[in-house]
């Protein structure tokens, strides 16, 4: 019988336990969560998460989304403007905590320079540097090409939304806004849908035909390029939980989204969800699941 969670024979916590090492990372089914640390805001348009990070990470989650304002030499947890009222110490100690109690995970973490510095005598990336150095309890795997699972387990794969002269992680600094689009930069290449203007409710529909065609394509490029699918959108008429859950009158992008997996369990890449608790985890322990349908 194969592991899986819905037979109770993975933890998912410790998932990736079960995955033989010699798979490339990208080429693996990955639950990531949009926007990860909004979940200390009420602010409607603002809230992305319901769930902690440490909960997102016992609950299988491997894919985080951190964004910082560079602010004194310092990093700031933002969402957009907006303070989560959290650090990247705050972030960098719970994954810590998490790795040290399962060495047999990693957890990949895209960090983005994500609002105008503020007071700051050195550059984003030297102040990054300064953290890996800060906490030297913790392995950052920062290569510029696609690892595999063996040498990435213990550690934080970067992928690197910010700026840097030298080389640093897997280098995503090349990101149109709103769009679906490839990068080709050897050794890691990508292709990512992140368009994530939702305006209205009735907009849904496009976007889930975004998610819906790079779905189609997933299987056959996951073992050629890191596919990272974002399954969140937002707008002034609809907010993240409208576009992730629906309305009254609007399907979400969760419930499509099971349904898809449920009639069709294959290699998918990198899908980054808004409130990944989603009813008690379901697409979560859906894309786990993945990584044992070939």
């Amino acid at each position: 019988m194969r592991p899986a969670l819905t037979d109770h024979t993975v933890s998912p916590a410790d998932w990736m336990s079960a995955i033989d090492g010699s798979r490339l990372l990208s080429a693996l089914t990955l639950p990531g969560s949009h926007d990860t640390c909004a979940y200390t805001v009420d602010d409607r348009l603002a809230r992305t998460q319901h769930a902690t990070l440490d909960d997102q990470l016992h609950h299988g989650v491997r894919v985080l989304d951190i964004r910082c304002r560079h602010v004194r030499d310092r990093f700031a947890i933002h969402h957009g403007g907006i303070s989560l009222d959290l650090t990247f110490d705050d972030v960098v100690r719970t994954c810590a905590q998490f790795l040290a109690l399962h060495c047999g995970e990693c957890i990949v973490m895209s960090v983005k320079d994500e609002w105008p510095a503020r007071d700051c005598a050195r550059a984003f990336a030297a102040t990054f540097e300064w953290y890996v150095e800060r906490h030297a309890d913790v392995r950052w795997h920062l290569a510029s090409g696609r690892p595999r699972l063996e040498a990435a387990r213990g550690s934080i794969v970067l992928l690197r939304r910010f700026a840097s002269e030298a080389p640093l992680g897997i280098d995503l600094t090349v990101w149109p806004e709103n769009a679906t689009f490839d990068i080709d930069v050897a050794p890691a290449p990508f292709t990512i849908q992140d368009e994530f203007r939702v305006p209205v409710p009735t907009s849904i529909a496009y976007k889930w035909r975004a998610i819906d065609s790079l779905l189609n394509l997933a299987p056959a490029l996951c073992d050629e390029r890191w596919v990272i699918n974002f399954c969140s959108g937002t707008g002034m008429a609809a907010a993240p939980v409208v576009v992730a859950c629906g309305d009254t009158r609007h399907r979400g992008i969760h419930e499509q989204l099971a349904e898809r997996l449920a009639a069709r369990p294959e290699p998918r890449g990198t899908l980054m969800l808004d409130f990944c608790d989603w009813q008690d985890w379901r697409l979560v322990d859906a894309l786990i699941d993945c990584n044992w349908s070939r």
